[in-house]
């Protein structure tokens, strides 16, 4: 939530840790072979991305989004069909949740001394890995932005996938005893509750 002037539009950007990631390349050997023919790296790509927009705004002509970004990353190797390229890597993390483009995302509440609150719900994907994310208000008058704000949005696990990670890390013996034990503990509830059933596995 927060306030803009009543002539500006408000964009929501959620932007992710940059890195570099790799991808095997697979394609035909000898004509009929499908098989690796070598490795694609993406450099500084946010592992998440996010636009969040109101109804008024098209995303093709902000000085944010996906556009943007396909200009900021580089391929290599050079040789490579950039745009190709770079679409299937949107196809692959927007089914993967990492990346979107939600309209109609932002409502528009009272307008008071110049100004008009905005809200936005952000829907982080169940894949975000813990991290620290920048969460960017952009205030937009005419596809230029006129105010921004930036703040850090710090990711962690929490519960049980917490105690998991640590004990993995920190305590791996244990972690694997534990693990071990679960195992035969399930399988032994499994077979119970199955008991009866065509043949044992």
């Amino acid at each position: 939530t927060g306030k803009i002037p009543t002539y500006a539009e408000a964009v929501i950007n959620v932007v992710g840790q940059k890195k570099d990631t790799a991808f095997k390349k697979k394609g035909k050997a000898l004509g009929f072979l499908w098989m690796n023919l070598g490795t694609v790296v993406f450099h500084d790509v946010p592992n998440l991305y996010l636009l969040y927009l109101s109804n008024t705004y098209d995303a093709e002509v902000l000085p944010a989004g996906l556009d943007v970004l396909k200009n900021k990353i580089s391929i290599s190797p050079d040789t490579e069909d950039k745009d190709f390229l770079f679409d299937e890597f949107i196809k692959l993390k927007t089914k993967e949740g990492l990346y979107s483009t939600v309209p109609n995302a932002i409502q528009y509440g009272k307008i008071s001394n110049g100004m008009k609150s905005f809200t936005c719900t952000v829907k982080l994907p169940s894949k975000l890995v813990p991290g620290t994310y920048q969460v960017r208000v952009i205030a937009m008058r005419n596809s230029k932005i006129i105010a921004n704000s930036v703040q850090n949005l710090k990711v962690k696990e929490e519960g049980l996938p917490n105690l998991v990670a640590f004990l993995a890390i920190n305590y791996s013996t244990l972690y694997g005893i534990l693990a071990t034990v679960i195992a035969i503990i399930a399988g032994l509830i499994m077979g119970v509750v199955f008991k009866g059933g065509k043949g044992g596995h």
